[in-house]
């Protein structure tokens, strides 16, 4: 696969539709190449500058650190509880921070990751 010689942080980028002239619609990683199966054009996602996609992965990275962090802190509560004598209590603890972060937080951040996505740059791909 063409795909061996793209960097690893573009590798596991998110997946690029492609949609043919003639209506098939593909989901690939960046590197692949697709040939249409009905009309026979050929596809490559390596047109796509790889500065631009990769700018799409950091910020994809980015907006999943904080999500992360915060399930690594509600496992350590749990442990630091259990390790107490008091494991009910950080069970508590852990559905108090759980229910704030999707009651409040979560759709905030959301919003925002959407919009930083809504300003990075879409591509219209000619086939080879």
């Amino acid at each position: 696969m063409e795909g061996d010689s793209v960097p690893r942080n573009l590798r596991h980028g998110p997946p690029i539709t492609l949609t043919c002239d003639c209506g098939e619609r593909r989901q690939l990683r960046y590197g692949e190449r697709w040939t249409c199966e009905s009309c026979g054009k050929t596809w490559n996602t390596n047109r796509i500058p790889a500065e631009q996609y990769g700018a799409i992965r950091a910020t994809q990275i980015r907006y999943r650190r904080i999500p992360a962090a915060l399930s690594v802190l509600a496992l350590g509560c749990i442990v630091a509880f259990v390790i107490a004598g008091k494991a009910f209590g950080g069970l508590i603890m852990v559905a108090l921070l759980a229910t704030t972060w999707t009651m409040f937080f979560r759709p905030f951040y959301r919003r925002r990751y959407r919009r930083a996505l809504a300003d990075l740059p879409t591509w219209k791909i000619k086939p080879e």
